[in-house]
């Protein structure tokens, strides 16, 4: 056999090989997602809460009790999330009542130029009145089971982090025991591998923390601005803009939406509502477009088109807490990517502004985390 063809042939066997790696890999990870999950929480709460760790030390107090001390903030914070709420979604069937009558005045002052009534234009979209009600419309969503899926999915998630809480613990006191194993595990390309480990160490500390920063500070914002102009809810919509955050543009818009509907639902279509929608938007775009990516760095400058891609993908093998680990994954491959000659090409690819092969890998700024 010709050589060329030999080959051509051991290419085409290596790409195959290689999509079948693939593809069993997604396989395992949405298979065994109810393992994969908690973990990867884990290592995301590692991340974020190492370096607080390493500080409590730098002031004589022993590992294990700087460990019970953030474990005891982190569980209390958990407890106190569920404590809002159960007491917020308790006052919301007492709300509908009122949304129905406002939603009512709003959707008659919007035909009234037009001479035309609720029930006239029901009648045209070939609907009863009575579906207008939202108390009714949320009463047909939960029997159709719409409203308790998003519940338990929520709970499901709920619930992985309560287990990656655990996972944490384990990971948070072994982790630099463990890098140390890995490096040795390795001893011919140690320095590859130490460069690795190191690099996306520092990254992903980075990213994860300033991420939750500005995050906070976000959400501090828009609870302030929804308090002062009396939005129900206030306190929820802050801890969901916190959460939602993590999700690129998606999340931040779905969080920015939410709270600007419930506003229509109390002030209807005023000057109330609009100026307070103006100050969240305001509020995301300074934050998200201009204070987040100078912070970030270039190695989390990801591809928009890439970003969309992770989210959907990750969103699909893990649901929920799929897309919010999407970028952490997502900037972890990409840090990956660019220090392995080969897949280089990759990581250019995956990034949103345009950078040469040599350029790929080059540190970007990060914030000071605390070593050991």
């Amino acid at each position: 056999m010709p050589e060329h063809t030999t080959s051509n042939y051991n290419k085409i066997i290596a790409y195959l090989l290689g999509f079948i790696s693939f593809v069993l890999f997604v396989y395992i990870l949405k298979a065994l997602s109810e393992i994969f999950i908690p973990v990867t929480i884990a290592i995301f709460l590692t991340y974020l809460f190492h370096p607080l760790m390493i500080y409590l030390t730098k002031f004589k107090i022993p590992k294990w009790l700087s460990l019970v001390l953030i474990v005891i903030v982190v569980s209390g914070l958990y407890y106190l999330l569920g404590i809002i709420l159960v007491a917020s979604f308790s006052s919301f069937p007492e709300k509908l009542q009122s949304y129905s009558e406002n939603l009512s005045a709003f959707l008659q002052s919007v035909l009234s130029p037009f001479n035309i009534t609720i029930k006239e234009f029901s009648e045209f979209l070939n609907i009863k009145v009575k579906e207008l009600d939202i108390g009714s419309l949320f009463q047909k969503l939960f029997e159709a089971g719409v409203i308790q899926n998003i519940f338990n999915s929520f709970s499901d998630m709920l619930g992985d982090i309560f287990i990656a809480i655990i996972f944490w613990i384990f990971m948070i006191m072994g982790k630099d025991r463990f890098e140390e194993r890995l490096k040795n595990a390795f001893d011919e390309r140690r320095e590859f591998v130490e460069k690795n480990i190191n690099t996306i160490d520092e990254h992903l500390q980075s990213y994860i923390i300033i991420k939750t920063i500005l995050s906070l500070a976000t959400s501090i914002i828009a609870t302030i601005i929804l308090w002062i102009y009396g939005v129900d809810f206030a306190i929820v919509w802050g801890l969901l803009t916190f959460i939602l955050n993590y999700i690129p543009n998606i999340g931040s818009l779905i969080a920015t939406i939410c709270p600007i509907i419930v506003a229509l639902f109390e002030y209807g279509l005023g000057l109330t509502t609009i100026s307070m929608s103006l100050l969240l938007l305001v509020n995301q775009n300074i934050i998200g477009n201009i204070i987040e990516p100078h912070y970030l760095g270039r190695h989390m400058d990801l591809s928009p088109v890439f970003v969309l891609f992770s989210l959907i993908f990750w969103g699909w093998i893990w649901g929920i807490v799929g897309m919010f680990l999407a970028v952490p994954i997502a900037a972890a491959m990409k840090i990956l990517f660019s220090n392995i000659e080969p897949l280089k090409p990759i990581a250019i690819l995956m990034g949103r502004k345009t950078e040469s092969s040599d350029e790929v890998g080059k540190p970007a700024k990060l914030i000071k985390i605390p070593k050991d």
